[in-house]
């Protein structure tokens, strides 16, 4: 990827201060993993119109390596990126640069064109910057950094490059790349029928254009900091919440503070710390009996003291909770690994959350808010924080938060909504994105038990309260632009006279 920018040199470094009460708007795309050993290029939102009284732009970056945070007034989504150095963990801003335009492959169209406010006073100077080669100053001398190699793609990074792409509407290629996953494990099942890809794909076409703002919002990573404070979401989903009394629906969890931002990678780590003296047999716990006695039913000292844990005992211990368990932890710690250093306490972009479908998702989200008939891992997790909160180890309190994110308008929607939706958000345990460990699309018997007229009315309220009409327009005449240009045979034998020379051939 390289990016034609307009740069200006901040003096000496501009050191800023966290403030009292911010909001994370999440790293967009670091374009590369250090500049230098004590610099990082980040690619993030324009922040240049939230200003203070003084008119001096403002910047939040509270610690050594962390994703840009700004005002929530920022009304100006362009795009800039920040070269920034650390002293002793402290962030120093070097560089300021405008996006003018960005080239990247075609699977992976981050940017077009995108400009942002140009503050007035500071002296600008033209750079090319790119991730690949030497970084050349227009008007100085060649700049060298030595650029990172390439390395698996992060669970962030593809969250990030499928958020771009839906956003700009290129839905084939994330379906594919989730079908491609999902589907072989689906062989031998009668959940769906893996031959029917057209099918299959049609129907993750439609639940990408007919959803809602809020799904929008879960998929780009910052669902629970908007509906905080965007009045036009908070309407919108007022709608999506009265109609889902009636028609069956996807929900998810979302693990974040009370102003929405998630944990960090070590605080993610210590979790899974305490899950892994949770799950010791045969020696005392520190932890056990306070985390079991979170939330209701009470687990007596005797009880915990021989070992028994709320979490893991059906009737007996389970073998497979406590082996579901250990993946989870495996998941957490890949995780983990996977964070650049400087980046372990930043929170996560994409909070750690859990995907499932109902019928009534109302009476669904309050099992699981009472912890019934819900997902013991989910559960455990947002007890360990609550205890870690508790005694301080934590200072924030994160607790998951629960949106229905979207409307099945189609009784084939119902099993693929679900397996859709659980990839797309990266929420499996193994890849420490969440807390889902039974297969998606299992448990959606109850949309059969709609009438046909019910998925008739349900369809027409959907074609009429959401972008799907004009969405699945856009993407014909798209289908319909590419396959024609895709006639080159017919196209380049009229261009070359062809045509008529091998009709006259024939003739003869």
């Amino acid at each position: 990827m390289s990016l034609n920018i307009a740069a200006w040199t901040v003096k000496n470094g501009i050191s800023f201060e966290r403030p009292k009460r911010w909001y994370s708007f999440g790293l967009i795309y670091r374009i590369t993993s250090h500049v230098s050993s004590s610099s990082m290029l980040y690619l993030v939102p324009s922040m240049l119109n939230s200003r203070l009284p003084d008119g001096t732009p403002t910047l939040h970056i509270p610690q050594a390596g962390n994703p840009l945070e700004y005002s929530m007034s920022v009304q100006d989504y362009g795009w800039c990126a920040l070269l920034v150095s650390y002293k002793n963990g402290h962030p120093l801003l070097h560089h300021i640069f405008h996006v003018l335009s960005c080239t990247a492959p075609s699977e992976q169209p981050y940017l077009h064109s995108l400009h942002s406010y140009i503050p007035e006073g500071l002296g600008r100077s033209r750079l090319m910057v790119t991730t690949r080669t030497t970084n050349y100053d227009h008007d100085c001398e060649p700049i060298e950094h030595k650029l990172s190699g390439c390395s698996p793609e992060t669970l962030s990074h593809r969250r990030l490059r499928w958020s771009h792409l839906i956003r700009s509407h290129h839905y084939q290629p994330v379906i594919e790349e989730v079908l491609n996953e999902e589907l072989p494990k689906y062989e031998n099942s009668t959940v769906i029928d893996i031959t029917d890809r057209v099918s299959h794909v049609r129907d993750c076409a439609l639940i990408l254009a007919s959803a809602p703002s809020v799904f929008a919002a879960a998929v780009h990573g910052n669902l629970v900091q908007r509906m905080m404070s965007e009045t036009d979401l908070q309407e919108e989903y007022v709608h999506v919440q009265e109609r889902a009394h009636q028609q069956p629906s996807i929900y998810i969890h979302l693990l974040a503070d009370e102003y929405g931002i998630a944990p960090t990678p070590n605080q993610y780590s210590e979790i899974r710390k305490i899950i892994i003296d949770y799950l010791a047999e045969g020696q005392p716990s520190a932890h056990a009996w306070h985390i079991d006695n979170t939330m209701p039913p009470v687990v007596t000292q005797a009880a915990s003291a021989q070992g028994y844990r709320k979490y893991i005992h059906t009737k007996t211990r389970s073998p497979r909770r406590v082996e579901t368990l250990h993946r989870f932890c495996q998941g957490v710690l890949n995780r983990w690994l996977q964070t650049d250093p400087s980046l372990r306490d930043t929170p996560f972009q994409f909070p750690p959350g859990e995907c499932g479908y109902s019928k009534n998702s109302h009476t669904r989200l309050a099992q699981h808010r009472a912890h019934q008939s819900s997902n013991y891992v989910m559960n455990l997790v947002e007890d360990i924080c609550t205890y870690l909160h508790r005694i301080g180890e934590f200072k924030q309190h994160f607790r998951m938060h629960q949106f229905i994110i979207y409307l099945i308008f189609r009784p084939s929607q119902a099993a693929l909504a679900e397996i859709f939706c659980s990839r797309l958000l990266q929420v499996w345990i193994d890849n420490g994105g969440g807390f889902n460990t039974y297969p998606a699309g299992c448990s959606v018997a109850t949309s059969r038990r709609l009438s046909s007229g019910e998925w008739k009315n349900h369809e027409t309220w959907v074609r009429r309260n959401s972008p799907m009409v004009e969405n699945m327009r856009m993407l014909n005449n798209k289908a319909d632009e590419w396959r024609r240009a895709l006639e080159w045979e017919t196209v380049s034998a009229k261009d070359l006279g062809l045509v008529e020379d091998c009709e006259g051939e024939g003739a003869r």
